[in-house]
């Protein structure tokens, strides 16, 4: 008996280890950050052979996940391949409508619209489908460097927020509802909507005024100006050709295989500590988000046992801290690999912008009761 617990609680360290590696090894290598789904391959197959969790029906799930969503042909990596190849095909005539003065001048404000519709829409076209449109419009848009990554960070808040409203969204909302749907809470299809939609429809506007915020002041100064004027020079297009589409759909494909191994293996600590927690340590808690799958953890923790506290204040953690880095959520994945943002250049600025958030909702949560 006392075995088999130290057994389990080398298995416990060693999970958490991992997770330290996971979080902390694309800020201190360059090489890792370059090859993080490489990175996250090796580090899921490790996590998931320690906790034991590595078999056929894992690696199918796996397999599945990159190109399946509820059983039907229409994933991730379709998606980004797609998109990628029809955004080659047609971004000169795209750029060339987007160059003119009055297009140029209205851009703040028809991207801050761009990112209220999707973040909103997101929960009917599917967090997917949005990221694929906001990543490939800003990869088009002549938008100044020191920006851009910020501009598209708060499109993949809205975006992963926003897709929780309905179970069309993303896998979160459409397992939570699926765990939910008997007694006590019968969850029907506006079940998260009713539950969530002051946190969301607050987060997605103030994303979006942020977006035109940030946008029009940038156009004001002298690296816009240079980048408008360099953008142009010989016909240039920031697109990368359609070899360019295939590989990063092919990364991306790995990145999503490994989050299920990774997700997966962390099942033993939610089985040994996640089960009575409070409200607040469920909020807490959520934030492994930034790391882990969302809808792993959804399906790991959620259960009809839960108070309706508990599920909302796990499920509005999960929602804003998968925004933190770029596995926390499906629009972070997307959004990064086809605008070349890094790791450790996501992680500083997207946190910045989420943390205020995650702190600002547990004080309404918790403190305000709204």
């Amino acid at each position: 008996m006392g075995f088999g617990f130290m057994a389990e609680d080398l298995v416990i360290y060693s999970l958490i280890t991992i997770l330290v590696a996971v979080l902390i090894g694309p800020l201190l290598s360059r090489r890792v950050e370059e090859n993080l789904e490489v990175f996250f391959l090796v580090i899921g197959f490790l996590a998931s052979l320690v906790s034991g969790s590595l078999g056929f029906k894992l690696l199918l799930e796996a397999l599945e996940t990159p190109v399946m969503v509820s059983g039907v042909p229409i994933g991730i990596f379709q998606a980004v391949l797609l998109a990628g190849i029809l955004f080659e095909r047609f971004r000169g005539r795209l750029r060339s409508a987007l160059s003119g003065g009055r297009a140029a001048s209205a851009a703040p404000i028809l991207y801050s619209i761009l990112v209220l519709a999707l973040g909103l829409g997101s929960s009917f076209i599917s967090a997917i489908v949005a990221s694929v449109i906001i990543a490939e419009v800003a990869k088009t848009l002549d938008i100044p460097k020191g920006v851009r990554t910020y501009l598209l960070v708060l499109a993949a808040y809205a975006i992963g927020v926003g897709a929780a409203l309905t179970p069309l969204g993303e896998p979160l909302s459409t397992i939570a509802v699926a765990k939910l749907s008997g007694e006590p809470y019968h969850a029907d299809f506006f079940f998260l909507a009713r539950l969530l939609w002051d946190y969301i429809l607050a987060i997605v506007i103030a994303c979006s005024l942020l977006s035109w915020y940030l946008y029009r002041r940038s156009l004001r100064t002298i690296e816009a100006v240079i980048a408008r004027e360099s953008a142009y020079v010989g016909g240039h297009s920031n697109g990368g050709g359609y070899r360019e589409a295939v590989v990063r759909a092919l990364k991306i494909y790995i990145f999503v295989f490994a989050l299920v191994l990774l997700g997966h293996s962390f099942d033993p600590i939610v089985d040994r500590y996640i089960v009575h927690l409070s409200p607040e340590a469920m909020y807490l808690f959520g934030s492994l988000s930034a790391a882990l799958d969302n809808a792993t953890l959804t399906a790991a923790v959620v259960t009809p046992e839960m108070e309706i506290l508990q599920i909302k204040s796990f499920l509005i953690s999960l929602l804003i801290s998968g925004g933190f880095l770029i596995p926390g959520n499906v629009p972070n994945i997307v959004i990064a690999y086809i605008n070349g943002i890094s790791f450790r250049e996501w992680a500083y600025k997207a946190i910045p912008i989420g943390l205020p958030i995650f702190l600002g909702s547990f004080i309404a949560l918790f403190y305000l009761r709204l």
